[in-house]
């Protein structure tokens, strides 16, 4: 059965342009020790200007991406209007799919005031569309995203894209690295489900340097096993580790 054949058409005033979205068939194994119930992950990457969304479909040890693209409202709309663009059209979406849960990247702080705002803004839209469809809602910090799909928490947004592509098919690049971190996020849900982690007791400076200094090098060699894993040749993973300081 093919996934179109378990979705109904949207309302035709909600539809996104084609070019816009992608569906794919690729997937690739996920590790689990037993049987599970078919899952559709819907990952957003907020923003104000650009939404990106991936639908992957996690089941008996596979992954499966559905369908990518990106909600832009336009430049041409004010901003009260473009988050109720996005509001419509996350709604026609989620009622098209019918994702089980929901990926949704948490806010990062190394933006600009006015953009922090804007985004922030955004994300309440695209919750309170979420909460209005009655969907459980996950979050998950970009560093959090990274180190699940890269092996690296400061992987770069190429690198990200290199190990989309290698899990779930050259086509899952095709809308840029909004749609490619929406995929990332959903495929961090379903590798992790959800990661609680309390607060640590915090150390002096230099333990804190020296911890760190350790856990890039632990990220690093993660993220050099995972390109071995899926059969990366020694000069290609030389050049991508390069890429990544």
């Amino acid at each position: 059965m093919s996934p179109d054949s378990l979705i109904s058409p949207p309302p035709s005033h909600f539809l996104l342009p084609r070019e816009l979205v992608w569906t794919a068939t690729s997937c690739t194994p996920f590790h689990t020790s037993k049987k599970v119930a078919r899952v559709i992950i819907l990952g957003i990457d907020p923003g104000s200007v650009v939404t990106g969304f991936g639908l992957v479909e996690h089941q008996n040890r596979k992954n499966r991406l559905l369908q990518c693209g990106c909600i832009r409202p336009g430049n041409k709309l004010s901003f009260p209007q473009r988050l109720l663009y996005i509001y419509d059209h996350l709604l026609a979406l989620v009622a098209d799919a019918g994702p089980h849960e929901v990926a949704l990247e948490s806010v990062f702080y190394g933006v600009n005031t006015q953009s922090l705002i804007k985004l922030c803004q955004a994300r309440g839209a695209i919750v309170t569309a979420l909460a209005n469809s009655d969907l459980p809602i996950f979050e998950y910090a970009p560093r959090e995203v990274k180190r699940a799909v890269v092996g690296r928490g400061s992987a770069s947004k190429e690198q990200v894209q290199f190990m989309i592509q290698r899990l779930l098919g050259k086509e899952a690049v095709g809308q840029g690295f909004d749609a490619t971190d929406a995929v990332a996020i959903a495929l961090c849900h379903a590798h992790q489900k959800v990661a609680v982690r309390g607060p640590g007791i915090r150390q002096n400076k230099l333990a804190e340097k020296i911890e760190a200094l350790k856990k890039g090098g632990r990220e690093q060699s993660r993220f050099d096993e995972k390109l071995k894993e899926i059969g990366v040749d020694a000069r290609l993973r030389r050049r991508l580790n390069r890429r990544g300081r």
